[in-house]
């Protein structure tokens, strides 16, 4: 009974200073959890982020993307497009109360998850129970501090391969979870990324050494390493890429066949299903509600033509993609149906959203997954063979491609060969268009990746309700804007961040 008080009464503190540390600090008196066992509730509890918070790191940047469409829409679903409009529209303002609708969760929930992480990290160590649980615990708040830290730097910060990263700004590191009187600094982003390394190295190294057998909701080493290959794809280290992406795929090498999968309505398998977790590596949950899905009416935001075409490619040479065939609701990580217009009140058939997970319950529609490793690996071999002209490279990069494509399609299919290629660029934009295919909806990875291939030039139209026409909002070819703004609110309370200049 004493312990569970004592843990209670942890949890109780954590809460009452939980709150961003670069919006206000509180003195509160530090009660700590005694054992393993409560360490591992609070890291359940305040270091993983919770059902809510996952569609923000899954899927909270894809409005600002190309990936991404607006729709007119009828009155009860108007109140979800006032709310996204701002993000949509690029606007300076887009967390603040001055844009109509305030929200701090991008830059306060992961500096609270953070906090959390900071707490095993200091206090487990010192906690009684069964060591190579308590090792793993820590593993893991290391490998989550990290996987934080890369979604703040990547949302507030300009891409580690624009500029120079060792004077670019990047984001505050907080890494003890003690309250205290220092108003934090702005990181560059250099610091950041070796930070993150440290942290997803620590992690995979400390859950490699203590190795644990937990659900899929929970990191592991292969997971950790995967989340290290992909902020070396952020930071152009192709050389990194490859060593962890083989030392990921050694350990879990599968991809899910979608061809062998059902397609019934409700009993289909996709890449994050539960049933079948094949290539899960880790697997983030998100709640539906929060989502851009459409049941009858339209939705505001829906997938755009543009990503549409992306799939409709292979369509057109007789090759249909498992991930893309929209129309068949059954199928396809794009879903599409019958949804009302708006304007006439007729049913038109459209691509309404992405989905790699809704036929089963809990829906796991987000994380990190074996496929990303196969991408990651042929874009790394791709660059090499663009740098370097050695036809090795190419062909490793095809490997790797055709081996995933191989279970993804479920007609028409054929591998691809190097004189399918007029040069190392064409390649290099296959893979990306692979790459776009694959994981779009999830991980925030597009516009991650936007940012880090030269931040292009994008165009959103937002239509109007009421006249069903369209003003057309552009976010220009390195844009500062693709930097996302510090709240307003968070540097009122802390005056020695500097806000992003546009």
């Amino acid at each position: 009974m004493k312990g569970i008080n004592i843990f209670v009464l942890g949890i109780t503190f954590l809460l009452l200073c939980g709150c961003d540390d670069f919006l206000e600090e509180k003195s509160q008196d530090e009660v700590r959890p005694s054992t393993v066992t409560d360490m591992e509730k609070i890291l359940e509890g305040e270091a993983y982020f919770n059902k809510t918070e996952g569609f923000m790191f899954n899927f909270g940047t894809d409005v600002l993307s190309d990936n991404i469409k607006c729709n007119a829409v009828d009155d009860d679903r108007n109140e979800r497009k006032k709310q996204q409009a701002p993000r949509f529209r690029w606007e300076r303002d887009m967390f603040d109360e001055s844009c109509g609708y305030e929200d701090l969760s991008f830059w306060k929930v992961p500096y609270e998850r953070i906090k959390g992480c900071n707490l095993v990290i200091e206090y487990a160590p010192k906690m009684n129970g069964d060591e190579t649980k308590r090792n793993h615990l820590i593993g893991e708040a290391y490998a989550l501090r990290g996987f934080y830290y890369m979604f703040l730097v990547n949302c507030f910060s300009l891409p580690y391969n624009y500029g120079d990263p060792t004077t670019n700004l990047g984001v505050p590191l907080k890494l003890a979870s003690g309250v205290t009187e220092e108003l934090f600094k702005r990181n560059s982003v250099a610091e950041v990324y070796q930070q993150i390394e440290r942290d997803l190295l620590k992690g995979a190294e400390l859950m490699e050494e203590n190795k644990m057998n937990f659900y899929f909701t929970r990191l592991n080493a292969a997971a950790s390493y995967a989340l290290l290959v992909r902020m070396y794809v952020y930071m152009g280290d192709w050389d990194n890429v490859l060593k962890y992406a083989d030392k990921v795929l050694d350990m879990k090498p599968d991809l899910l066949n979608l061809q062998e999968q059902q397609t019934s309505l409700w009993s289909s398998y996709s890449v994050y299903v539960n049933t079948c977790s094949t290539e899960i590596l880790w697997g983030m949950l998100w709640d539906a509600e929060n989502s851009y899905t459409t049941w009858g009416n339209r939705w505001p935001y829906s997938p755009s033509e543009e990503l549409i075409a992306v799939f409709q490619r292979d369509l057109n040479e007789g090759n249909v993609d498992m991930r893309g065939d929209w129309q068949n609701t059954n199928n396809g990580y794009l879903k599409g149906g019958d949804v009302r217009d708006h304007h006439t009140g007729s049913y038109v058939s459209m691509c309404t959203w992405v989905d790699k997970g809704r036929a089963s319950d809990p829906s796991y529609n987000g994380g990190i997954r074996v496929a990303e490793m196969y991408i990651d690996r042929a874009e790394a071999y791709c660059r090499k063979y663009l740098e370097s002209g050695n036809r090795a490279d190419a062909e490793n990069a095809l490997k790797d491609l055709n081996k995933l494509r191989r279970n993804r399609f479920y007609e028409g299919y054929m591998d691809k060969e190097l004189v399918d290629f007029t040069d190392a660029q064409d390649l290099l934009d296959f893979c990306l268009r692979e790459r776009r295919r694959e994981l779009c909806g999830e991980a925030n990875h597009r516009w991650f990746d936007l940012k880090r291939l030269g931040m292009p030039e994008i165009k959103h139209v937002f239509i109007d309700n009421a006249t069903n026409e369209g003003i057309e909002y552009i976010l220009y070819k390195e844009d500062r804007r693709y930097v996302l703004p510090i709240p307003r609110i968070v540097l009122e309370r802390n005056t020695s961040l500097v806000q992003n200049q546009y």
